[in-house]
């Protein structure tokens, strides 16, 4: 069984080349290519395997049995027009595939999704499983949502069919259909509360492990309304409300075996913990199930095989990492932490069975591994290698620690220094969170690895408003930027010079998203500590943010509190812009921006190049990347990215 396997496993990750530990550094490509293999799933008997692998600017979907007998590929794509995002098998033979392109929806620049199915084989491929007819709204007008893969849930015992919510009736009321994945025919199942967006409207829907609608939340301008109903009931009952733009609430989760229990996400002295709901007996307390004395979490509920019984939950979506509090996982992990060990290792998908799963291991200095572990009789073989152009290189650990800012708030911040260099003769690298660029703890990061690989210190801080340290941290940054937040990223470089981690005059702010933005400002209100600067996708007019969250529905009061008022704040935020100050910036500075980027609309780099071209800046280069969105999930525009990075920071650093 096992020969023919590895054979294919060996096909699956083999690299062009390999680097060799003492020779030059890898090529820039190692790094910036997108990761060969991003997903590897299990189908529910365990017979077949499911690769989502990226290589040569295409991302294909491939399958074959886990005996190596029989490969196909199902699905492949060259990424110009849309993208990849996740793929799920249904039964055996059957696998939906969720796709991602940039749009414009009445005038208004979005990002929508469609829902592919396809055999295995790559037969019956239905681009989108919606599209057999015209959807026609109550206004007589054709709609066709944009938001087309939310799956609700699965129906035990029906390999056919899936729930997924779908606003076809009332635009941004989606109701819950049972959709037949092979033919795209559906059927009401749960009808949306909310005829129109109000304070009654649903946005997500939650079904039990029985296939039955049972836990709704929705937001209304800041408002979050959460309902649940008892099993075999129709009649919806509140279970909890709260105004986000005050205080952080319950968000449920997802159902256990047992039907009368949900589980939820709420505070826990400070921090974001999961608690378990009697929705049948309310008289009955909630019940902590799991919580961190320092950290929130926030990722997605782990279920046993057969997806029935919660056993665990995810850190965060960034940190994969699992905190279990059922015993049979724990022992379960520990195994498989004895076969791999000094990595984090995250079960990505088990056989119904519960005797194989997929697992993927790696650290800040191992980038992700693919293995399949066989419960049974405890072998654990590599299935491929997510960055094979980087075997045999040696990475670099990355180390946290605490800062205090000059207001007493303590931060965390990540540094990576390269192998056998003292640091003071070294460059530093700040990187502000946000982005593509973003940290999660002991994972692998490609941009920080290119960075140390190339002689350069990197130093992440967490500085207030990041995700991740609780409720307080998080709103000590609402309506501060360019302000404390800034100085918290200005004391982390103050501290590393002080602590003679970094070259005090070879030190350039690199960021993406927010990062890009605090780039921006720190070469306007510190111009002296930075050699040079790079923003990515970075904010530059948070009035136009305030002003364009008026076109998406409920992020205006979102906007407000978390950025401020247009109006009654307006000096603030003028203030706190980069593009008001570009005549200020003298720093040599790289701007980079996607135009379908559809987190921070390229609009914001084109302005932010116009005021510098318009104060006879000569110190930038803006680089616009016609198909480049926010995330860089596309090949070219990732390599594009990193050749940029590279031609400047090495003439401004070395």
């Amino acid at each position: 069984m096992y020969g023919l396997f590895i054979f294919l496993v060996f096909v699956w990750s083999m690299p062009p080349g390999c680097v060799e530990s003492g020779a030059a550094a890898p090529p820039t490509e190692a790094f910036s290519s997108l990761p060969r293999i991003a997903s590897i799933q299990l189908s529910p008997s365990g017979r077949h395997l499911a690769v989502l692998r990226h290589y040569e600017g295409k991302t294909s979907l491939e399958t074959q049995t886990v005996s190596g007998q029989e490969s196909h590929r199902a699905v492949i794509t060259d990424d110009q027009e849309s993208v990849i995002t996740w793929f799920r098998w249904v039964n055996d033979e059957r696998l939906l595939v969720s796709i991602q392109f940039a749009a414009t929806r009445d005038t208004i620049d979005s990002a929508e999704t469609r829902l592919m199915a396809v055999n295995r084989d790559g037969t019956q491929q239905t681009p989108n499983l919606f599209k057999q007819a015209p959807f026609l709204s109550i206004f007589g007008k054709k709609h066709f949502p944009q938001m087309q893969d939310r799956i609700v849930g699965i129906i035990p015992g029906d390999s056919r069919h899936v729930l997924i919510a779908l606003d076809l009736e009332r635009q941004y009321s989606p109701d819950v259909y049972k959709v037949d994945v092979y033919s795209g025919e559906r059927q009401s199942v749960q009808v949306n509360p909310g005829l129109q967006p109000g304070p009654h409207t649903i946005s997500q829907w939650i079904a039990d492990r029985q296939g039955h609608v049972r836990a709704a939340a929705g937001q209304f301008q800041s408002m979050v309304h959460v309902i649940v109903k008892q099993p075999e009931s129709s009649l919806w009952r509140d279970l909890a409300q709260y105004d986000l733009a005050k205080e952080t609430g319950l968000v449920p989760l997802g159902f256990d075996t047992d039907p009368a229990w949900l589980y939820v996400r709420d505070q826990h002295q400070g921090k974001a913990a999961i608690f378990k709901v009697n929705v049948v007996d309310r008289s009955v307390d909630r019940i902590l199930v799991a919580a961190d004395a320092k950290h929130d979490l926030t990722g997605e509920l782990v279920y046993a095989m057969g997806r029935k019984k919660v056993v665990g939950v995810r850190y965060s979506e960034a940190d994969e990492r699992v905190l279990f509090w059922d015993f049979d996982a724990q022992r379960l992990q520990a195994r498989i932490d004895r076969a791999i060990s000094g990595r984090v290792n995250v079960i990505h998908s088990s056989s119904d069975d519960g005797r194989l799963h997929i697992v993927k291991s790696s650290s800040a200095a191992h980038p992700p591994q693919w293995s399949l572990f066989d419960e049974q009789d405890g072998r654990m073989l590599v299935l491929g290698k997510s960055y094979p152009d980087l075997e045999g290189t040696v990475l670099v650990t990355s180390r946290e620690t605490f800062l205090t800012a000059r207001d007493g708030k303590e931060f965390s911040a990540f540094l990576t220094v390269p192998n056998d260099r003292a640091p003071r003769e070294v460059p530093l690298i700040l990187f502000p969170y946000g982005g593509p660029a973003s940290y999660g703890r002991d994972g692998f990061n490609y941009w920080t690895q290119w960075c140390v690989s190339r002689g350069w210190a990197v130093l992440a801080p967490r500085f207030r408003g990041a995700e991740g340290y609780g409720d307080e941290f998080l709103r000590a940054a609402f309506q501060r930027w360019g302000l404390e937040m800034q100085d918290d990223v200005t004391d982390a470089v103050q501290w590393a010079i002080r602590s003679g981690l970094a070259s005090a005059h070879r030190i350039c702010i690199v960021g993406s998203g927010y990062g890009g933005y605090a780039a921006l400002m720190g070469v306007v209100k510190t111009p002296d500590l930075y050699r040079c600067a790079v923003s990515l996708g970075g904010v530059t007019d948070l009035p136009q943010v305030v002003s364009d969250s008026r076109g998406y529905l409920n992020q205006k009061p979102v906007a407000g509190s978390r950025s401020g008022s247009w109006w009654s704040d307006r000096e603030r935020l003028r203030d706190t812009s980069p593009v008001a100050h570009a005549k200020e910036i003298r720093t040599p500075l790289l701007l980079m921006h996607g135009a379908m980027d559809r987190t921070v609309p390229v609009s914001h780099g084109r302005d932010m190049a116009e005021a510098l071209k318009a104060a006879n800046v000569t110190t930038y280069r803006y680089v616009e990347l016609p198909f480049a969105d926010q995330a860089l999930r596309r090949e070219p525009d990732r390599i594009r990215v990193f050749k940029e990075l590279e031609q400047f920071l090495t003439s401004h650093l070395d």
